[in-house]
């Protein structure tokens, strides 16, 4: 066996409206394009990382437990929420201090998915 299995995860997150979530993501920095031109799965791509969405008819509204933490580069987190803030996008927690080491920001995609973007202390 290989020295090593995995090459890479990629988090799936459900949504109600595909179109209307890229359109989102592209907001957020992010090229998104649906599977095969349809409206059930969609690739988004940044910095060579990728998230996947798949159209769901069961979201509840302000009841999605999905989301993602991205690791961030070093000092690179103020510059991120400046940008998604120009952007118009509106978050859930601005940057900060965490008591776990972390300087975070977070927000929520129009379905509720949850996304905490973090860097080292």
């Amino acid at each position: 066996m290989a020295d090593r299995a995995l090459a890479r995860i990629v988090p799936v997150l459900p949504v109600k409206d595909l179109v209307r979530s890229m359109d989102f993501y592209r907001r957020l920095g992010f090229s998104a394009h649906s599977w095969q031109g349809g409206d059930n799965y969609g690739f988004l791509t940044r910095d060579g990382l990728e998230i996947h969405l798949t159209q769901s008819e069961v979201i509840i509204q302000n009841q999605n437990p999905c989301g993602v933490y991205v690791y961030l580069a070093d000092n690179s987190a103020a510059a991120l929420e400046t940008e998604f803030l120009a952007a118009g996008i509106s978050l859930a927690e601005r940057l900060a201090p965490r008591e776990w080491n972390m300087n975070e920001f977070a927000l929520r995609d129009p379905d509720g998915n949850q996304l905490v973007f973090g860097e080292g202390l």
